[in-house]
């Protein structure tokens, strides 16, 4: 029989990138005109996210029954899980049952009761004169208690639980005794681990899916803008020699993730102050929109583009966040490649299926728990099975009220969140052989730094368009 053919080695973008010929600084030959490189299409695309999408919206109803459809989603789910591990015949019982002493596994949501949690007193302490409460950047304490709520009752917990690791929201089965003092003690817990994951069908050849979150555009650093030009300008295969172009080619799509107009458009000054003091004004979101349409407008004349909203921009605050509205950018929505999308957004580019939200749900948790890194939280959501547990205790939502869109049914092959102070990546594998590429995609507007993911390897790298700063003004940065 013939030799089995070789699996073509795994190219990285920056090395086809580097694979440079003498074409820059050299006299234009006009007898040879320079090559043409088309944009690689993407062979099939399917926006997954319509469990995300809102139609009529009441906010009548309570936020309790988000909860409760939570329980009853991923009970079942947690008994399976509970079963394999620690055996068939497990005693699974309601918090109602339980028997004093008696080994058995409860299943429940945790409430994690926090002394520095803030409170509503914050807001309110100008007009009470009370001393306000010290910004934090995380509201853990030694003090924090752990309590387990099933659909008639709670307990709390002591034992062999982490309870800085854990926020509210989470739903775990939970394996040890009830004892004299009415507290549940914990042997082992165990979560629902990954979802069942379809067969990933990517691409033959090496094709790029970039993801950029957190352009920051009405802010004060001059340097992200010139940044994003330079990003904007290889996407479109506009800077660089014949390497770098047939790279920029290669690239199928460009995912925005979130977080696209910088903090200081929130224009609090005009909640506060007399109507007749700011009749003039022009909001600050108003021109960095405007940028924002002209950037859009140069991605999607070239590529198509997924354009998420995030937490400063103008559209819902609460998850999940509905597309940015289309009368906002006049310019770029006349192409079909410009596609404004939900927060979370999911989507199968490729046969390689994508999932991830802007970064509140990951900065939410970081508040609330001793986990210190994006990707470490991001795979913990992962193998809790729910993208946005601490919603809607202190992360808004909307008061679902049959299901919980937020659950994780089906394992996604990308998994990402927008707006890290870092980049960072990662492979996970499930316990029945899913794999998924983590990925925390850094805030450009301080790091400068977008990311490339390799549809036929789920290989990822950051790419840097550093400017010129005080610390080195000697030469700028377009790296790989």
């Amino acid at each position: 029989p013939p030799p089995p053919t070789p699996c073509p080695r795994a190219v990285m973008f920056s090395e086809r990138a580097a694979q440079k010929g003498p074409t820059l600084l050299s006299a234009p030959l006009p007898e040879q005109p320079g090559p043409t490189f088309q944009r690689v299409a993407t062979s099939s695309y399917a926006n997954r996210s319509g469990r995300f999408k809102m139609g009529e919206r009441s906010f009548h109803r309570q936020y309790a029954h988000i909860y409760a459809a939570r329980l009853l989603q991923m009970r079942p789910l947690l008994e399976q899980t509970a079963r394999r591990k620690w055996g068939a015949d497990v005693a699974l019982k309601k918090l109602c049952e339980l028997q004093l002493g008696e080994k058995c596994c409860v299943v429940g949501t945790l409430f994690k009761h926090m002394e520095l949690k803030p409170s509503i007193l914050r807001e309110i302490s100008e007009e009470h004169n009370l001393l306000p409460q010290p910004v934090r950047t995380k509201y853990t304490d030694e003090l924090d208690e752990l309590i387990l709520e099933d659909e008639l009752q709670r307990i709390k917990l002591e034992g062999e639980i982490n309870i800085q690791k854990f926020v509210t929201g989470a739903v775990v089965a939970l394996f040890g005794t009830e004892q004299s003092d009415g507290k549940f003690f914990v042997e082992e817990l165990c979560t629902v681990d990954l979802p069942p994951q379809r067969h990933v069908a990517g691409p033959d050849t090496d094709r790029y899916v970039l993801l950029a979150s957190g352009l920051g555009l009405g802010g004060k650093n001059a340097d992200s803008l010139l940044g994003m030009q330079l990003l904007v300008d290889m996407v479109t295969g506009q800077l660089g020699d014949e390497g770098e172009q047939s790279s920029a080619a290669k690239i199928s799509r460009v995912i925005l993730a979130g977080n696209l107009l910088s903090r200081n458009t929130q224009n609090k000054d005009s909640f506060i102050k007399a109507k007749y003091l700011t009749k003039k004004t022009q909001a600050a979101s108003v021109e960095a929109i405007r940028m924002l349409d002209e950037i859009l407008v140069q991605l999607s004349a070239s590529v198509p583009v997924d354009c998420m909203p995030g937490e400063f921009d103008p559209t819902n605050y609460t998850l999940p966040q509905q597309p940015l509205h289309h009368c906002m950018f006049p310019q770029s929505i006349t192409y079909p490649t410009m596609q404004l999308v939900t927060n979370p957004y999911e989507a199968d580019i490729d046969g390689v299926r994508f999932l991830g939200t802007a970064g509140q749900n990951v900065k939410d948790i970081f508040c609330y728990s001793s986990m210190e890194d994006h990707l470490e939280i991001l795979e913990w959501t992962l193998q809790i099975g729910h993208m946005s547990p601490t919603a809607p205790d202190t992360l808004g939502c909307y008061p679902f009220y049959m299901n919980d869109p937020f659950i994780l049914e089906e394992c996604p092959h990308v998994y990402f969140c927008g707006s890290a102070p870092s980049f960072k990546s990662k492979i996970v594998k499930g316990v029945d052989g899913q794999q998924v590429l983590l990925v925390a995609v850094p805030e450009f507007s301080t790091t400068q730094k977008a990311c490339l993911v390799n549809l036929r390897t789920l290989e990822c790298q950051p790419i840097s368009f550093s400017a010129f700063s005080e610390q080195d003004d000697v030469e700028m940065d377009v790296s790989h």
